[in-house]
């Protein structure tokens, strides 16, 4: 248990400043505060040890320079358990702080009123981040507490410890810090990409504003900048990204020797996919995937874009070109209004962020494997067959959930043939989607093909409509409670069904 003797507090948020004072000289913790904060708790009657005091110079500079100092910094930093740091900390006179009460000035409360660029740049707080994060750093013997609405929280703990802290709830503490100081930051760069005009032209309609904020340690897309044609948009960013991702997936899934891959996407989502013996032939038949939607759309490639590819898109509008290289005379040949981007398909680990009102969600990438691929039907699939449905479940991983993709081989090509994408359920997936597709482009027999879901079969009808269809081969991850039946339904219709065991919803 870590005891507490001594609090920093220094706040532009009084909410609960006095209550949780109270609680902490009950129990003869000296009260360290800086500025507004000394003056808020000597009214109330504490007695106060001013921060100038350990840092040996009073505020500064209008008070812009209030808390940082070695002497403050080392009184946080220093590892209590470490009998070198302990050494180090007597010999300079440094007493260790064990509570740190801090919250930022008001940046966000400040660009909410309309403030001003200078006003808002003075609600830019350095001290409180830099004490937040050692105290934060540090919890293994500090406590930090960055928002009143945690102070009732840590008055039960104090009490219930006896004037200390437990390990978990300090950790959580500092948790809490560094997920808002991130968020502080992240607004603060916002705003000043905003107002230096480095901003995107607008979000993802033009009545937003928006940004891309490259991360410094992960080299990526948000770093590429086009070869030509107008700067990169918000909805440009987005679709090609998902084209980069599955790219890669398709990419990696390939191994050691990677076959042309092409990959179209509009809105989102891949609306072609193809792995073929020639780069030409593989555009084609990723960009007939779905002609009516690869018009305007975003391609990414596994290969150098040649005169000859150059040619392809004579007579075809598309915004974004991704691909590891372009030669000059090809890019001569595409249209200036066509961005071009060159690419690393080297895998990276990453975790993706989504924001949702009031904050983001953080989720590993979703990773595609092979291993838990199993035949669950009495009709097997011919070893030929299982590439291709390593194939059909890497597409549809790719496609927006409720998600079906059908597709085929023929030697060593893989196409993704059509989908049925973003539905409420499978069923029209298949229906309303999949069946209307084939119609179109005249195809009768998919005996041959395979049809991939990325979730379970929640019941026997998707069975039922895909046996109607023609289809003989499926793919799924399995997992319902409806497991038997459908297995069963399978059996019925005599259709090989494999489960992988690993669901790829994407929202």
């Amino acid at each position: 248990m870590q005891q507490i003797k001594r609090a920093l507090l220094s706040v532009s948020d009084k909410t609960g400043l006095v209550d949780l004072a109270k609680v902490l000289a009950a129990k003869n913790v000296e009260l360290i505060a800086s500025g507004g904060t000394a003056k808020s708790l000597e009214q109330a009657g504490f007695k106060v040890t001013p921060v100038e005091k350990l840092s040996g110079k009073g505020e500064a500079f209008q008070g812009r320079m209030k808390t940082i100092s070695f002497e403050i910094a080392s009184a946080l930093l220093f590892r209590r358990e470490d009998p070198n740091d302990v050494t180090t900390a007597k010999e300079l006179g440094i007493d260790p702080i064990d509570l740190v009460v801090v919250n930022l000035y008001p940046f966000h409360e400040t660009l909410q009123k309309g403030g001003s660029f200078a006003e808002c740049v003075e609600n830019i707080d350095i001290g409180g981040p830099t004490l937040l994060r050692a105290a934060a750093k540090n919890h293994a013997s500090v406590t930090v507490l960055n928002n009143p609405e945690k102070y009732q929280s840590f008055i039960q703990e104090f009490a219930q410890h006896d004037g200390g802290t437990t390990p978990e709830f300090r950790k959580q503490c500092a948790q809490e810090v560094f997920a808002m100081t991130a968020f502080y930051d992240l607004a603060i760069a916002g705003y000043l990409q905003q107002q230096s005009g480095s901003a995107l032209r607008y979000g993802e309609n033009p009545h937003q504003k928006a940004s891309v904020l490259p991360d410094p340690f992960t080299k990526g897309l948000a770093h590429r900048k086009s070869l030509q044609g107008k700067e990169m948009s918000y909805n440009n960013f987005l679709d090609a990204d998902f084209a980069l991702q599955t790219l890669k997936d398709t990419v990696a899934w390939q191994g050691n020797y990677v076959h042309p891959t092409a990959v179209v996407v509009k809105h989102n989502t891949p609306c072609g996919l193809a792995i073929a013996e020639t780069p030409l032939r593989a555009i084609d038949m990723a960009w007939k995937g779905d002609e009516k939607s690869s018009f305007g759309g975003i391609l990414a490639f596994s290969f150098p874009v040649t005169k000859e590819i150059a040619g392809f898109f004579e007579n075809k509008f598309i915004e974004v070109i991704l691909a590891p290289s372009f030669e000059p005379d090809a890019q001569m040949m595409l249209k200036k209004n066509c961005r071009l981007v060159e690419i690393d398909l080297t895998p990276k680990k990453s975790i993706q962020v989504r924001s949702i009102e009031g904050g983001v969600l953080l989720q590993d990438k979703d990773q595609f494997s092979t291993e838990g691929f199993k035949v669950v039907t009495d009709k097997t699939f011919p070893i030929e067959k299982e590439k291709l449905a390593a194939f059909a479940m890497l597409c549809v991983k790719n496609l927006k959930s409720n998600a079906i993709a059908l597709c085929r081989q023929e030697g060593s090509e893989f196409e993704m043939v059509t989908l049925g994408t973003g539905q409420t359920n499978r069923i029209d997936c298949i229906e309303k989607l999949v069946i209307p597709r084939l119609q179109d482009k005249g195809i009768k027999d998919v005996s041959q093909m395979v049809l991939a879901s990325d979730a379970f079969f929640p019941f026997p009808d998707s069975i039922e409509v895909a046996a109607k269809v023609g289809v003989k081969y499926l793919v799924q991850p399995g997992g319902s409670v409806k497991d038997p039946e459908v297995i069963a339904e399978a059996n019925k219709r005599g259709l090989a069904m494999m489960f992988t065991g690993r669901r790829h919803f994407l929202h």
